[in-house]
């Protein structure tokens, strides 16, 4: 009898309260994740030690996708090994045989419910740079965000003087008129000089802000005749001037209309103005293509610059040429590169002293 009564207790244990499986799978010492049957592979379960490995929220990972860890680079898949694991994961899911990191489960129809996923060192290597990258991302995006806060308040901070001396010095001459000399007459005029130039300095910052907060909606964009408006619009501002300006037909790009225009009316623009001096102005806009890629140009005859400030081209309030003949905020090819780097593409430029510039830009990243 005392042997069944041992029994009996063993019996009762066996019966008792099944374990907690989902907290068991949570303190597994390996780095597990369970993946949804889908394309996707949808994350529904992850381990603590893989959790801590990753530095990663278990709230932020559930449901996410799993290759948005594995972001696929210019070379392809196989700089970060996606592309082999994807493969492995999907040979699981078809053939519902496990391998050494993947171990498929079946649900009562036999079909494949689930993939319990294990990370090795290389894939935990990766998934810390794409936690670091974003990290990285979400600092420059909050940088970004309080620097143009910024710009904004100090766009209407400096605006409300600017617009008390202005007004002010317009008083003054229409009260003294008159009485006014020569002399105050050319401080006068200094000072309202002065005061357009702050405007645009400002308009300039509000620009370049704004480059960087326009939504982007891509879509087929004519490039040519962006150009062609813009050109117009630089003929009918100084209709004295005789450029010959050649636009090639049928360029296109896959970008944001709104944004390519105010690349073309910048670059267009400064072309415009370093052609002041020659009698013979010639402007081209084409395009070629690189290795698959589109790269625009824009090219003049114009007064060039030397290729040892080429780096100082795009940095904001840089001019290269100073004087009243060259008017201008050092703004506009700043905003001009922000655009470019937001469509995933990049931005140079060629010169020579005399001779003139062309500027280059690709509006997405290679094989766009």
């Amino acid at each position: 009898m005392p042997p069944s009564r041992h029994r009996g207790r063993g019996l009762a244990a066996v019966e008792a309260p099944h374990p907690d499986f989902e907290l068991l799978f949570r303190s597994a010492p390996s780095l597990l994740a369970v993946l949804d049957a889908s394309p996707g592979f949808r994350i529904l379960a992850a381990s603590d030690a893989y959790l801590r490995a990753t530095r990663s929220a278990r709230e932020a990972v559930l449901g996410r996708p799993f290759f948005e860890a594995f972001p696929e680079s210019a070379e392809g898949p196989r700089v970060t090994g996606a592309g082999s694991l994807r493969a492995a994961l999907e040979r699981a899911l078809a053939s519902g045989r496990p391998d050494a990191l993947n171990t498929p489960v079946r649900g009562r129809d036999g079909r494949v419910r689930y993939i319990i996923h294990r990370i090795d060192s290389l894939e935990l290597e990766v998934l810390r740079g794409a936690r670091e990258r974003d990290d990285a991302v979400r600092e420059m995006r909050a940088a970004q965000d309080a620097l143009e806060t910024f710009v904004q308040s100090a766009a209407r901070d400096l605006r409300t003087p600017l617009n008390a001396i202005d007004g002010s010095c317009r008083m003054f001459e229409e009260l003294q008129g008159a009485s006014l000399n020569g002399e105050t007459r050319r401080l006068l005029a200094r000072i309202g000089v002065n005061v357009n130039r702050m405007e645009n300095i400002i308009e300039g910052l509000l620009g370049l802000s704004r480059a960087g907060r326009i939504h982007m909606a891509r879509k087929r964009v004519d490039v040519s005749a962006i150009a062609r408006h813009v050109v117009a619009k630089l003929h009918n501002h100084e209709p004295e001037r005789f450029v010959a300006v050649e636009i090639a037909a049928g360029l296109e790009a896959w970008a944001d209309e709104s944004l390519v225009s105010i690349v073309l009316e910048h670059v267009l623009a400064n072309a415009w103005k370093f052609t002041r001096r020659r009698p013979d102005a010639r402007i081209t806009v084409g395009m070629r293509n690189v290795a698959g890629q589109a790269v625009f140009e824009v090219r003049d005859n114009g007064v060039g610059f030397d290729m040892s400030h080429a780096e100082r081209l795009f940095a904001p309030f840089v001019r290269l040429h100073d004087g009243p003949e060259y008017e201008g905020h050092g703004i506009g090819l700043a905003s001009v590169k922000r655009i470019v780097e937001r469509h995933g593409g990049e931005i140079w430029a060629e010169s020579q002293v005399d001779r003139g510039t062309t500027i280059h830009f690709t509006l997405s990243g290679p094989g766009i």
